[in-house]
């Protein structure tokens, strides 16, 4: 699980470096992935920067969120997921309750595909940029925040129990 663990966490840095790079090349706005970082944007305005800027919203759409953040995204939900258990496992805890802690993990996952297919539709398609479809996006991004948040503070906590039981253990 160890080398699963490590090919996981190598996988996020360098698919997040080489999305990074895309983005960069893809336009500014693009580059500062306002869709997916600041939700905090109106119909109006996406409407008319995907009409403005075509080009960049399709470059937004593939390659930044299809396949790069689809990969960085299913990678990232993997490596908390299988991390947490990992943990709970030298913790020694009930091994049938181990699934509960890759529950963040994979919303995570879910919610940034979600998300991804949500604004790939509206970069491609001016006219489906309404007031509900904005809104609809931007609570699936918030839902997207608030489960990776929970994921990595979830690992964190594992992980600092798991090194205080070892220093603990190491102390008798």
């Amino acid at each position: 699980m160890t080398l699963t663990i490590a090919v996981l966490l190598v996988g996020v840095v360098a698919i997040g470096i080489i999305a990074g790079k895309l983005a960069k090349c893809s336009g500014a706005d693009v580059r500062k992935r306002f869709l997916e970082v600041t939700p905090d944007y109106t119909a109006e305005g996406l409407r008319n920067w995907v009409m403005h800027y075509p080009s960049q919203a399709r470059r937004y759409a593939f390659p930044v969120l299809f396949p790069l953040d689809l990969l960085f995204s299913t990678t990232l939900a993997g490596f908390l997921a299988v991390a947490s258990i990992a943990a709970c496992q030298t913790l020694h805890w009930a091994r049938g309750w181990l699934w509960v802690f890759a529950i963040f993990p994979v919303l995570y996952g879910v919610c940034d595909i979600v998300e991804n297919i949500l604004l790939a539709r509206l970069m491609f398609r001016p006219t489906t940029v309404t007031d509900g479809s904005v809104a609809l996006a931007q609570t699936v991004t918030r839902l997207k925040f608030t489960a990776v948040t929970i994921g990595v503070l979830q690992l964190i906590v594992l992980l600092v129990s798991w090194l205080l039981g070892t220093l603990v253990h190491e102390l008798r």
